[in-house]
């Protein structure tokens, strides 16, 4: 075939299958309250809003670790810096943003006495900027996707824009995080401050990730292994990967990594000289958080994943341990690719699990001591018998397996099947400018057929690995267990979990506009045009906050010592 022509009918086939892959157009009319970022984000701030407005109803005043953070915002707003209350162990980040906020609102006489509620709108206000971090962070990582897999597959991989607006609702109304929209403590303004220091990153902006990274862990301390550790790990995997592909790897190439990665160890440098400055980590009641290796922790993380992401990853359980046949084909990998490790690989790894539960499970007092957060519960359930902890060593090896399992994605192609492949493939015509072209990666296109399905290639081993890095660092010098604490691991892998194409029973558009029956279109709504598990994800996090938001709010219960006061269960 003449170069030129081949050429021009490959430009014309990737065209088509960019195309055939952005539902867009068709979602755009059955979907239309997730393409707007606006909707979203009007979604986020009124559910935000509603539970502001009946925390401050029922719950006026402080409550918890209120008290210490009120007070000593309070101390702030009187112009005392130099006074710090004993029990806080984090830095003053948000009350300096409550100084700024409510001395702004004073300026402008919207307020001329401040009260507990105008201290928890500070966390409002950084609910409502939250969605568009979100938004601009996953745009960046599903930008590079697309460079990525067009240089490896032939074409561009493209979210619709509903599924894009979806994943950041879903993400906005995670459960542990939602929760602290409504109170005085310091884990939104932290998720907030390390996703302004990622977006800056992305955009190549070293002098604003310095500054955004430093004022990071004035929030808390441990954001610091994300904005220097994890991202500065990820330079050096850039840099390697394009220091390989261009020119052999040398020693003259690697010493060019310093000018690279000097913001990150600026950070590090900073952070080091407060810890110098401050003679610890923490700033109060050094006592009950003495740092120690707490290994453990990389054990808990994985039920809390499957617990609140089971909509994401029910798949991977499925294919690992029901035969393919009865397995949906929307989900059906039809591959050995996800199943299980070998024993090889499994047994040694629930060994060192065992050996981290035999010798470093550390059950910090305040964890049984404590029956008004659920991980109270949690522990007391694990310690009923000694044989407890030991028996779910599986139940921590299945749920890890799952969740880094999911960043690597799903198969690369699934045959598409509707009613007009196998009639097209019959009738259709040899001609010498329709042959099939084949593409890198060993699958045939045919420009006359419906493109087949790809899914999400994911993520490489380095950025599981530079994860998995930054999540123990953050973790195992904690000895206390909170779902907290997890609330950033688990944001970074969620920002990172690649989503698979709609099925491809209806990718044509010719064949959607042929049938206007409302359960095709609910079909299209909510299993073929659209990501289902965003559904499913979205549904499971309005029931978590609804019920976790309920208990606090009106089954709250009474200690025998402290009649009359209600206490509140929360995470």
């Amino acid at each position: 075939m003449n170069p030129a022509l081949r050429q021009q009918l490959e430009d014309d086939l990737i065209q088509k299958m960019e195309d055939a892959f952005r539902p867009t157009t068709n979602m755009e009319t059955l979907l239309p309250f997730f393409d707007s970022t606006f909707t979203t984000w009007a979604i986020v701030v009124g559910l935000s809003l509603l539970w502001h407005g009946l925390i401050e109803h029922i719950v006026p005043k402080p409550y918890l670790d209120e008290f210490f953070h009120v007070q000593q915002a309070e101390l702030y707003l009187q112009g005392r810096f130099t006074e710090w209350h004993p029990k806080i162990t984090t830095p003053p980040g948000l009350y300096v943003v409550s100084l700024a906020y409510l001395g702004f609102l004073s300026i402008i006489r919207i307020i001329d006495r401040v009260y507990v509620a105008d201290l928890r709108r500070t966390n409002m206000l950084a609910a409502g900027l939250l969605p568009f971090h979100v938004w601009f962070v996953v745009y960046s990582i599903l930008d590079s996707y697309e460079r990525s897999q067009l240089s490896e597959i032939g074409f561009k991989y493209t979210w619709s824009m509903s599924e894009l607006n979806h994943a950041i609702l879903n993400i906005c109304l995670f459960p542990p995080l939602f929760f602290f929209y409504g109170l005085y403590y310091t884990d939104v303004w932290s998720v907030l401050s390390v996703l302004t220091t990622i977006q800056f990153y992305q955009r190549k902006w070293k002098r604003l990730t310095i500054v955004a990274g430093i004022a990071s862990f004035f929030f808390r301390q441990t954001n610091v292994f994300w904005v220097s550790i994890y991202l500065g790990g990820s330079e050096v995997m850039h840099y390697i990967k394009f220091a390989v592909s261009v020119v052999p790897a040398s020693v003259a190439e690697f010493s060019q990594l310093y000018p690279i990665l000097k913001p990150y160890i600026g950070i590090l440098c900073a952070f080091g000289f407060f810890v110098l400055w401050n003679e610890g980590v923490v700033l109060g009641d050094r006592e009950n958080h003495v740092a120690s290796i707490h290994l453990a922790q990389m054990l808990y993380i994985w039920p809390y994943f499957m617990f609140f992401s089971f909509p994401l990853l029910y798949s991977y359980i499925l294919n690992a341990f029901i035969p393919q046949r009865y397995i949906p084909s929307p989900i059906r990998t039809g591959s050995t690719r996800h199943q299980l490790p070998r024993l090889t690989v499994a047994v040694p790894i629930m060994a060192i699990m065992l050996l981290i539960v035999r010798f470093n499970t550390i059950v910090h007092p305040f964890t049984l001591a404590d029956n008004r957060h659920y991980m109270f519960y949690v522990f007391r359930l694990l310690f009923r018998h000694p044989s407890i902890k030991y028996l779910v060593v599986p139940i921590y090896f299945i749920c890890a397996w799952a969740a880094i399992t999911g960043l690597g994605g799903l198969p690369n192609v699934q045959t598409p099947k509707h009613p007009e492949s196998t009639a097209m493939q019959r009738r259709a015509p040899e001609h010498p400018d329709s042959r099939t072209i084949r593409k890198k990666g060993d699958h045939d296109f045919d420009p006359r057929l419906p493109p087949p399905v790809f899914w999400h290639r994911g993520h490489n081993v380095s950025t599981a690995v530079l994860w998995l890095g930054a999540t123990a660092l953050s973790l195992v010098t904690a000895p206390l267990v909170e779902p907290r604490y997890f609330i950033m691991p688990w944001l970074i892998w969620r920002l990172h979990m690649p989503s698979p194409l709609p099925t491809g029973e209806l990718a044509g558009k010719r064949w959607l506009k042929k049938s206007r029956s409302c359960p095709v279109r609910l079909r299209a709504i909510f299993y073929a045009k659209h990501d289902h598990r965003l559904w499913l994800e979205l549904a499971w996090f309005l029931f978590v906050n609804y019920k976790v938001c309920y208990v606090f709010l009106f089954e709250g219960f009474e200690w025998p010592q402290e009649k009359g006061k209600v206490q509140r269960f929360m995470w």
